[in-house]
């Protein structure tokens, strides 16, 4: 199948690397604004450019598009890419709420016939893949916790090309840290402890100066199904680096620190190395697996909605932390919209 990716970014080279890994995907165009972005895709990796999904389409017979934009156009791109009958991946936050809720874009995916995939890619990450594992071996007992560390010493910066820090832009970005990272601590949680957040609260807001739109740091607790509980923090304004993950059951326990993985069960404890490349923005070591995962489902339509609901609660909950950073943490039940899992 042939593909195009709108947005050539950092992120669009992670997926790029990621293709060119697939014996039965190929990428051979992109759209962008910005000319500095579409002579690096022509130069650097020998792509068809242009700066118009219209124009894309009028000169390419393609199968999927890949919507890679900042999150203010993923709606509109995800919207233009199912009605023009293409297979449509789309980067994290997934969905954003409009004046339908997410309405309008529920509709627009069950009114299509073709797959809607959202990039849900730290799943695939090596070391989260080794930690599902474990514990849906039952090697934990039933999990009761999980916290995550998400630390940056700042935002990831944007293109040159385009605008490096619209990451700290709300009319871009549509929310900062939380808007931005949430998603994979979210999502994370639900695979890796089997439950579904259905109370949030949160403390958000910012430890440096220079970027007053959007939050830096955020602090953030679910009540979820199956009596698991789970917190996360994220912040752009740590001095140093890591990402740390923390399951706890009830015959044992996994830290993952980076790259370094701390297993205890039943009195052993076990320690190893996984490399996962956390460090590296542009994820383009966990991609491959991901598209494996979405070609499989353009052959399995029926596989398909339990990652529509998972991207769908995902997204009412970094709106529900929200809400509740307005109003200091207060706890705010999840309003999460139906969609058909049968």
């Amino acid at each position: 199948m042939k593909g195009a990716i709108i947005g050539f970014g950092l992120i669009a080279t992670g997926h790029l690397a990621g293709y060119r890994q697939c014996k039965d995907l190929s990428v051979t165009s992109i759209v962008d604004v910005s000319p500095q972005r579409r002579r690096i895709a022509e130069e650097s990796f020998g792509l068809k450019t242009y700066s118009t999904f219209e124009e894309l389409v009028q000169s390419q017979d393609l199968d999927f598009i890949d919507v890679c934009t900042p999150p203010n156009t993923h709606a509109l791109y995800s919207a233009q890419a199912l009605d023009a009958g293409y297979h449509t991946l789309c980067e994290k936050p997934v969905f954003l709420p409009d004046q339908s809720g997410y309405q309008k874009q529920i509709s627009k995916i069950q009114s299509s016939n073709k797959l809607f995939y959202p990039c849900h890619v730290y799943k695939f990450s090596p070391m989260l893949n080794e930690v599902r594992k474990i514990v849906q071996e039952g090697k934990l007992g039933k999990i009761v916790r999980a916290d995550f560390k998400t630390l940056r010493i700042g935002h990831a910066l944007g293109v040159e090309g385009w605008d490096p820090d619209w990451r700290r832009k709300l009319s871009i970005s549509k929310g900062g840290i939380l808007r931005d990272h949430g998603p994979h601590s979210i999502y994370a949680a639900m695979n890796l402890t089997n439950s579904v957040p259905l109370a949030v609260s949160c403390i958000a807001g910012r430890f440096r100066d220079g970027f007053p739109e959007t939050e830096d740091t955020a602090f953030v607790r679910m009540k979820c199904t199956n009596d698991v509980e789970v917190s996360f923090t994220l912040s752009w304004s740590a001095n140093h680096r890591s990402t740390c993950y923390s399951i706890s059951g009830t015959r044992g326990s996994i830290l993952v620190e980076d790259d370094e993985l701390t297993y205890a069960s039943d009195g052993k404890i076990r320690k190893t190395i996984i490399r996962s490349d956390f460090n590296d923005p542009s994820h383009k070591s966990w991609f491959r697996d991901m598209f494996i995962d979405f070609e499989d489902l353009i052959r399995n339509p029926a596989k398909r909605a339990p990652l529509i609901v998972e991207a769908l609660v995902t997204s009412a909950a970094i709106d529900a932390a929200y809400d509740s950073s307005s109003q200091s943490g207060g706890w705010i039940d999840l309003n999460t919209p139906t969609y058909p899992v049968a």
